[in-house]
């Protein structure tokens, strides 16, 4: 990874899930999403894609899969203390997501407990909170998203149970506005560096980052990636403000009614 890369990591935590379907032959499967640490009042959780949480609802369901293990991956930072991942448990971990391409929404959250949040403390993962998604400015001007994509992740597991991701940056560029067909306004941006992939499948989720040219040394997460089109290079974005907006006011409306159970 470049050095870039390892810097921006500081917020990245990936989603990597093991599975193994009825007579199915040879190592387990692998799987990684891109995802983010964030913070909402006292509670923390992964932010991801809401295709992705949906994804791992319908594993979780799936008569098909007999096993299936799940790991957040916080070691892409400047700090690592370990290669092992943060055990997840997918079939009794709290989760929610939003996904409808009318209202212009596909975002999830993996909600965390204390001891995973404490691991991932270790590797000094920080967090996106509400007061940053709510001071970008306006006069952005560079942007670059950060991910995994699925053709640099291992299909399996190796024989001694590891798998391979790997990292991407991609520069964007801002597209045109143009006519939103969406409820919730999308980030929409061109890929404006050079690249060897294929597809950007495994890059949903990933987190990305907006600067402006003349204050390089600050940095605004702006948007989660969601989808894309290949033939216009063009790639569609959840922005962090609307998706804080609706977490924030789901948490409110929580602590009001345990307010009223109490």
């Amino acid at each position: 990874m470049t050095n870039a890369q390892t810097f921006f990591a500081r917020h990245f935590v990936a989603i990597s899930v093991n599975s193994r379907m009825k007579d199915d032959q040879g190592p387990d499967r692998f799987f990684a999403a891109s995802g983010l640490l964030i913070r909402i009042g006292d509670i923390f959780g992964i932010l991801t894609a809401g295709h992705v949480v949906e994804y791992l609802d319908e594993a979780v369901n799936h008569p098909d899969i007999i096993s299936l293990g799940c790991q957040l991956l916080d070691t892409f930072g400047e700090t690592k203390l370990s290669d092992h991942g943060v055990p997840y448990d997918l079939k009794s971990s709290p989760r929610l997501h939003f996904h409808d391409d009318k209202l212009g929404l596909d975002f999830g959250v993996l909600f965390l407990e204390e001891h995973q949040i404490r691991l991932i403390a270790k590797h000094n993962i920080v967090p996106l909170t509400y007061e940053a998604s709510q001071n970008e400015p306006a006069d952005l001007d560079v942007f670059f998203l950060l991910g995994l994509p699925a053709e640099l992740t291992s299909e399996r597991v190796s024989p001694s149970g590891n798998a391979t991701v790997g990292m991407t940056m991609l520069r964007l560029k801002k597209a045109e506005p143009e006519e939103q067909t969406t409820l919730f306004p999308r980030f929409i941006a061109t890929i404006d560096s050079r690249t060897d992939l294929q597809s950007l499948e495994g890059m949903s989720g990933g987190p990305i980052f907006g600067f402006n040219a003349e204050r390089p040394n600050k940095y605004w997460i702006v948007a989660i990636q969601s989808s894309w089109k290949k033939s216009e290079r063009k790639i569609f974005g959840c922005p962090v403000a609307h998706i804080y907006d609706i977490l924030n006011h789901l948490h409110d409306e929580a602590a009001e009614e345990l307010v009223r159970n109490s």
